[in-house]
């Protein structure tokens, strides 16, 4: 008795393959300055990058930049996912003289649809 070889053939739908940059990217938020410390408290800034609609957050962080004086004057505070698909940071500036800058940075990636999976 002869055994029949069952075949499936699996045909996935045609979807165009993005650029690699099209796929994951690194959003900026505006660069803001960390105003000088003023009365015995140190200056304050927040900043939030937001991933474009259709893209979702996988990731993200952020950067201090000092002025013209000690780095240890200023300190990110946080940097954590926000509602929806931004990150938020925030930093201080204990230097009574000069501003620092924040940034904070999301990583986006575009969601891909799973493909069709069709069998004869």
């Amino acid at each position: 008795m002869a055994a029949a070889a069952a075949m499936t053939f699996m045909t996935f739908a045609s979807a165009g393959v993005a650029a690699a940059d099209d796929v994951v990217r690194v959003v900026e938020s505006a660069e803001v300055t960390i105003p000088v410390a003023s009365g015995g408290y140190p200056g304050r800034a927040a900043a939030k990058a937001e991933c474009p609609a259709g893209e979702t957050r996988t990731g993200g962080g952020a950067m201090v930049t000092a002025g013209n004086s000690y780095a240890d004057r200023y300190e990110l505070g946080a940097s954590i996912p926000v509602t929806g698909e931004g990150w938020w940071a925030f930093a201080t500036n204990s230097d009574p003289n000069d501003p620092g800058k924040l940034k904070a940075y999301a990583i986006c990636a575009k969601v891909v649809r799973n493909p069709t999976l069709t069998t004869p």
